[in-house]
């Protein structure tokens, strides 16, 4: 909270403040120095700044000084090294120009808050809930249609906001624990005050419900609640052994945001002419042979025109958005982020970055959202990875949009049972990831077609995506409306993958949150996942176990993966065949043995093992044997 204590009502170079970033900060930092943005008027006059405690006494324990001001003079940026002493409390900033006008605003400094779980990070026992707050749910229609905002709700347009907000997520918490979810990551949740329309895609108009044209970076949007909804979700989640992971942009904002017609410094955005988008090559960046033209358009160029793309390399931007980070991550207890686009922001940033998190929350949770289908593109990201040019990434995690598409390839409509060996042929590329459990696999997500309908809506191959990524090594994310088959595809525009979630608004016709409100289909599939993510919660054998798998083979392309540690065993016997298929288990025999009891996971029954094991036609087995010793 800002409050501006002295303020003369001079015109001409009197210096005013009307905003400071961050807004806060805290002592217990191991980095001790602080850069705060002052926005303001006549700024650029300012030579001086001291502190002062409640007592009106200069502080010492501060050390305080000019970086540098804008050159219209609307900016202020403060350097502020705080020594081992320095207390906790109320603080006040006072800046003098030359002429010796002064103007005042105070600052408070906290203490970390005791006995507080936060920043726990994730792993692979955690399955995290992609959802998309103005899609979920909607707690309170109080903040629909916000007086000073440019759009407000108009659930009649797909592309248009549609009003859920942070209280409606609050409030299915319930709803996401019986799911058997351990963790939710919503998409950005920061102020975007762009218009009603913003773009149009493929003939649909569209505005930025989505959260990734940021216009306020410190502000949560008004239309999805407060800074304090959001802290009190986190708050809740917690209580719900639910952890929550901030999705965050550094690579681009919104056009209306105000450093876009008014920015700090003339360095702050990338404003290369020759481009009017990105080539959104990803590749290019970790490309031994990229030209510079290439890299160039792709790091400095907008992701779209109404995205303008930040400099990262400019010091005062790498430093604000580190700060960012860590602001958020105090303030409201989150567990980890997900950056987007990676590969499109500086890498010398996103180090930086990265160490920076670590270095003051070591167990939190960093995953980069690198788009590309090979893996050696992707795992070049992740930290430990021998990169050609010496890159230290920094970063645990990545999404793995190899295993993805390899995925939805082998069960796409019209796919033939040969194709699953692209998952097989995806899995032999593992020994490229430094630590391939710690990625993020899963089916689709709020960019791409729902998986149900890449799989032309045949529960069958559904059900075996979903046993898979709850099966294989990483950290399993599941899009919203999974369980209950939503579907979408996303050449009808963006909005068509990302509908509303039934029942999550008050008049909806169907209640999907409840048993009773689904469908027999909806609930079919809901006790499915329930089954298998609550099954998952306590499998430390998928957690940490290793993984074996055999070849997809002919005549019938069945392929088994094994999870194993010296305790458990888990399989998973996949038949992409539209006929019954009798294993011989003698082929898995180094892992499993015959004549040993088997728990079936699906059909919760014991069995002994045979020497041939069935599986119905595009279907799949999953059982559990007690390890020998």
């Amino acid at each position: 909270m800002l409050y501006i204590l002295a303020l003369f009502t001079f015109l001409g170079g009197q210096p005013s403040v009307n905003k400071i970033e961050p807004p806060s900060w805290w002592t217990h930092f191991k980095d001790k120095n602080l850069e705060i943005l002052v926005y303001g008027k006549n700024l650029g006059s300012v030579n001086s700044v001291k502190v002062f405690d409640k007592k009106n006494k200069i502080v010492k324990s501060i050390k305080s000084k000019i970086i540098s001001s804008s050159e219209n003079g609307n900016y202020l940026f403060l350097n502020v090294g705080l020594g081992r002493s320095f207390k906790p409390g109320d603080y006040v900033f006072t800046l003098t120009n030359g002429s010796n006008e002064k103007v005042s605003f105070n600052y408070q400094f906290k203490a970390q808050q005791k006995n507080r779980n936060y920043a726990q990070g994730f792993n692979s026992s955690d399955v995290v809930y992609l959802l998309m707050p103005d899609r979920f749910a909607n707690g309170d229609k109080e903040n629909d249609n916000v007086k000073g905002l440019l759009a407000g709700t108009n659930r009649a347009e797909p592309g248009e906001r549609h009003g859920g907000d942070l209280r409606g997520i609050t409030q299915r918490l319930s709803y996401l624990e019986e799911l058997g979810i351990t963790a939710i990551w919503t998409t950005p949740v920061f102020e975007n005050d762009m218009p009603r329309i913003v773009g149009e895609y493929d003939g649909h108009v569209y505005g930025s419900y989505h959260g990734y044209a940021a216009t306020d970076f410190y502000t949560i949007d008004r239309r999805f609640g407060t800074n304090q909804d959001y802290k009190s979700l986190v708050e809740e989640a917690h209580k719900s052994g639910i952890k929550v992971i901030m999705d965050v942009v550094h690579n681009h904002v919104g056009d209306k945001h105000p450093w876009f017609s008014d920015p700090p410094n003339s360095t702050w955005f990338n404003n290369d002419d020759k481009f009017s988008v990105t080539n959104y090559e990803t590749g290019i960046n970790n490309d031994l042979y990229a030209s510079d033209f290439d890299l160039s358009q792709l790091t400095n160029a907008p992701f779209v025109p109404e995205m303008p793309d930040l400099n990262q390399i400019d010091p005062r931007v790498s430093r604000y958005l580190i700060q960012h980070s860590l602001w958020w991550i105090e303030y409201s207890g989150i567990d980890g982020i997900r950056m987007d686009t990676y590969p499109y922001v500086s890498k010398a940033h996103l180090s930086n970055w990265c160490k920076a998190l670590l270095d003051e929350f070591p167990n939190f949770g960093i995953v980069g959202e690198i788009w590309h289908n090979r893996p050696g593109t992707v795992a070049y990201w992740q930290d430990g990875f021998d990169t050609y040019d010496g890159y230290q990434s920094n970063l645990q995690s990545v999404i793995d949009f190899p295993l993805s598409h390899s995925i939805a390839s082998a069960f796409q409509r019209g796919s033939k049972p040969v194709d699953i060996r692209k998952i097989y042929d995806i899995l032999t590329q593992d020994i490229i990831y430094p630590d391939p459990k710690s990625n993020f696999i899963f089916l689709d997500n709020h960019d791409s077609d729902r998986f149900f309908n890449i799989v032309g809506e045949d529960i069958r191959k559904y059900k075996i995506g979903i046993a898979l990524i709850l099966t294989l090594r990483g950290v399993p994310q599941f899009y919203y409306g999974t369980e209950i088959n939503l579907t979408g595809k996303r050449s009808r525009g963006d909005a068509f993958v990302r509908k509303d979630f039934p029942g999550g608004w008050i008049g909806d016709k169907n209640n999907a949150f409840i048993q009773s409100g689904r469908s027999q289909a909806q609930n079919e599939i809901w006790n499915f996942c329930s089954k298998l993510l609550n099954w998952r919660k306590n499998k430390d054998v998928i957690h940490n176990g290793k993984t074996k798998h055999f070849s997809p083979h002919q005549p019938h392309n069945t392929y088994a993966i094994f999870r194993y540690d010296d305790k458990k065993t888990v399989g998973l016997f996949i038949n992409p065949n539209n006929y019954d298929v009798e294993l011989k288990t003698y082929r898995y025999e180094e892992i499993i043995d015959q004549g040993k009891d088997y728990y079936d996971v699906i059909g919760e029954k014991i069995f002994k093992m045979q020497d041939t094991l069935k599986v119905k036609g595009m279907s799949f087995r999953l059982i559990e044997i007690e390890t020998s010793s």
